[in-house]
């Protein structure tokens, strides 16, 4: 999935991208201690970065794409420090608390952190690749982590992804004490391919762990 994934921000093929942020990252996200670790996975050029960490958090996303990365901090005007760390290449924001982490997701290390947000990670991911990927996060994150986990639910015989369809049965088998707190149609926000396909419905399904 790696060249095609590079390929689509070459291309600025970016139909999952939401400018302004997601509605129900700010809908749903609790108040966590000041200074909590949250991992943001294949987190793009996502404002959500902006957001968690105007909360006090301290943001860590990990991205394939340079020119995702590079592109977060221009537009908005974030200054920043790049330096080779092994197999990755670390960017760190001078003004906010927001690190993204540019390389292969599966490369990444860090001591375990307080909490997961993943709106395009897990929807970007074949279904082959998706154990491997929840595992490798499991390594990353608190027995106790807090998680909010946003996936798609359509019919992939009509459309296909990426974004993927991630059912609720193989979400409770990765974790099955989260918890679903909202669905609803989100077809006018889905990349433009799923209507060009026939698609009336992509659900958005928001998924929460308990504090």
């Amino acid at each position: 999935m790696t060249e095609p994934w590079l390929e689509r921000w070459e291309q600025g093929r970016i139909g999952w991208h939401e400018p302004d942020g997601n509605a129900n990252l700010k809908r749903y996200w609790p108040d966590l201690d000041n200074g909590s670790r949250v991992l943001v996975p294949f987190c793009g050029k996502a404002r959500d970065l902006i957001w968690l960490a105007n909360r006090g958090l301290d943001i860590v996303g990990v991205e394939l794409s340079q020119i995702a990365v590079e592109t977060f901090f221009t537009e908005h005007d974030l200054e920043y420090e790049a330096r080779d760390e092994g197999d990755l290449v670390r960017y760190r924001s001078h003004a906010h608390p927001i690190t993204i982490f540019c390389g292969d997701y599966f490369e990444f290390e860090s001591k375990p952190f307080d909490a997961l947000y993943d709106r395009g990670a897990l929807v970007a991911v074949p279904a082959d690749e998706r154990p491997r990927y929840i595992e490798h996060t499991k390594m990353l994150l608190k027995e106790d982590a807090y998680r909010l986990i946003i996936t798609l639910e359509y019919d992939q015989s009509e459309a296909c992804g990426p974004p993927f369809a991630v059912m609720p049965d193989e979400i409770i088998s990765y974790w099955s004490k989260l918890e679903i707190v909202s669905r609803h149609n989100d077809i006018d926000n889905c990349p433009p391919k799923f209507k060009a396909a026939g698609l009336t419905e992509v659900t958005e399904t928001v998924w929460s762990s308990r504090l």
